[in-house]
């Protein structure tokens, strides 16, 4: 039975796929060539091994890296983050996937998400956006993990139009960013809903009154989040 959901369930999957990702013949082959151009870097990189080094701003450098970008649509089929990188050199390789706390990609600090869950749920391996709240804490941009991984799981087990009703849901999920708080030394990630917003506006109620008049839908969208928090001093 779990086998026949599976399938199911990735049928539908490559069907929606199908009928999302149409592009004119005459446009595909530059989308795809844009496509390429963006997700393959060969770069040098710096990156840390823990939060004291990044605090510090201790950072090592690895060359020959290579940098791996997913859009939202695309780990949605296939999984992964927003950010991978690899390397020919196997112990680079190694450093990159389990060892490295953080990475400085530009001027974008990104966050290893390998360690951390959601509710249960884990992140996969990969990296995410990552921003220094004054606390010390870091605040992660992501998709809601729990949430996907949810529908994941119901869209197996109600058949092939479950599979695209799920599948079809998901991909509105896995465009918007929601806010997780990383508190160095710990794997459970939380993420930033009304509970915790009235917990870190508690001392700014203009704030937190602004924040409770968005639309209920939409308190836990990183873009409701992030300039409260950056307007009350947090980030």
């Amino acid at each position: 039975m779990k086998k026949i959901q599976t399938s199911t369930a990735a049928v539908a999957m490559s069907l929606l796929l199908a009928t999302a990702s149409f592009v004119p013949a005459h446009a595909q082959s530059e989308a795809e060539q844009v496509e390429k151009e963006h997700t393959h870097k060969c770069v040098s990189i710096k990156y840390c091994n823990n939060n004291e080094e990044l605090a510090a701003g201790e950072w090592k450098t690895a060359d020959s890296v290579t940098v791996i970008t997913k859009t939202r649509n695309q780990q949605m089929w296939w999984g992964g983050n927003d950010f991978r990188f690899d390397s020919h050199d196997k112990q680079v390789k190694k450093l990159l996937k389990k060892d490295v706390f953080a990475i400085m990609y530009g001027d974008t600090l990104l966050l290893n998400t390998r360690p951390y869950k959601d509710r249960g749920c884990a992140f996969g391996n990969g990296y995410a956006r990552a921003f220094k709240m004054s606390d010390g804490h870091l605040l992660l941009t992501y998709l809601d993990v729990q949430e996907m991984s949810s529908r994941a799981t119901m869209g197996g087990m109600f058949g092939l139009i479950g599979a695209l009703a799920m599948a079809a849901s998901s991909k509105k999920v896995a465009s918007q960013n929601v806010c997780y708080i990383i508190t160095p030394g710990n794997k459970k990630a939380l993420i930033v809903d009304e509970k915790l917003m009235a917990v870190l506006l508690n001392d700014h109620q203009p704030l937190l009154d602004e924040y409770r008049s968005v639309e209920k839908k939409k308190r836990l969208h990183a873009e409701t989040v992030m300039p409260l928090l950056k307007k009350a001093g947090l980030l």
